[in-house]
């Protein structure tokens, strides 16, 4: 029932023809190391893989793996997602993409383990300054046990046609602030 609501609010959501041409690569993989200020808990550090590959036009698959830890209390966490982003040109400069993605999150505390499996929906924004120069937001609700909502931003700077280094912040209602620095490979 969740994926029916969350496909149907994508299809609501998405409009279908662009009215600009697309200055914009959805063809990446992106690496990056994350510091997670957790609420009410410890600072969880770790590397992230975030992946999107274009498999019609405005459509991508999209996809990433997060690991965050710490070592006093014992925590672990992997999370893994994977979905589909539909994108629309607004203009020259600006996108506009919804994104649906299944979530699996693996949380270890001394050793016991817990799984929470949901859904995500976020739409989100591209913005092109100049041509080294990107802005990046979201805004984002996650059906998890523990549902959660986000908004995230960043900024990306585009060194040649094919690499991209970027710093990013977020807040999540249930997990606390991230901030992370990225690197951004397109093909």
């Amino acid at each position: 029932m969740k994926l029916f609501i969350a496909l149907s609010l994508c299809a609501l959501l998405s409009p279908f023809t662009a009215s600009a041409a697309d200055n914009f690569n959805y063809n990446y993989a992106e690496l990056g190391y994350q510091h997670q200020a957790a609420s009410g808990g410890p600072t969880l550090t770790g590397p992230a893989l975030d992946f999107s590959w274009t498999v019609y036009d405005q459509l991508q698959i999209v996809g990433g793996y997060e690991r965050y830890a710490t070592s006093s209390p014992d925590i672990r966490n992997n999370d893994y997602s994977l979905g589909i982003r539909g994108d629309t040109s607004f203009s020259d400069q600006t996108d506009f993409t919804t994104d649906i993605l299944y979530l699996n999150n693996r949380n270890t505390v001394a050793g016991a383990g817990s799984t929470d499996n949901g859904f995500r929906l976020a739409l989100g924004f591209r913005h092109l300054f100049n041509p080294l120069v990107e802005l990046d937001g979201s805004l984002g609700h996650d059906w998890l046990d523990q549902a959660s909502n986000d908004a995230s931003l960043g900024l990306l700077f585009n060194a040649t046609a094919w690499l991209a280094a970027g710093l990013n912040y977020s807040h999540d209602s249930a997990t606390g602030n991230t901030a992370s620095l990225n690197v951004r490979f397109y093909f």
